[in-house]
């Protein structure tokens, strides 16, 4: 194996070992329940999962949703044209909300 080789894989694993030994930590989450005034939920989906797996996702999806409302955008428009924010708001807007506004873990 080349020496470049060997500091690449040597970087990766030191890389993998201090991110697996922290990752505990990240995960610790001392309250488990929001305040919210009287009532209190719990979060259903864990921080890191969301922020990692499900945005990413969720970016992908915007793309996807803006990709098919364009066709969906012009039998709306054929048929029922005051009805164009229908599909609008659920392949565009709800995919982008949850993106980039909704707040971390709450899904």
């Amino acid at each position: 194996m080349s020496p470049r080789i060997r500091v690449m894989v040597a970087a990766l694993l030191a890389t993998a070992v201090l991110v697996a030994g922290a990752s505990p930590a990240f995960a610790y989450e001392p309250f488990a329940y929001e305040d919210v005034g009287i009532e209190s939920r719990q979060r259903e989906t864990p921080v890191l999962l969301d922020a990692f797996f499900l945005r990413p996702m969720g970016l992908v999806l915007t793309g996807l949703g803006m990709v098919a409302f364009l066709p969906a955008a012009a039998f709306v428009g054929i048929t029922r044209p005051t009805e164009i924010g229908k599909p609008f708001k659920l392949l565009v807007v709800k995919p982008f909300r949850y993106t980039f506004m909704d707040p971390l873990g709450e899904h």
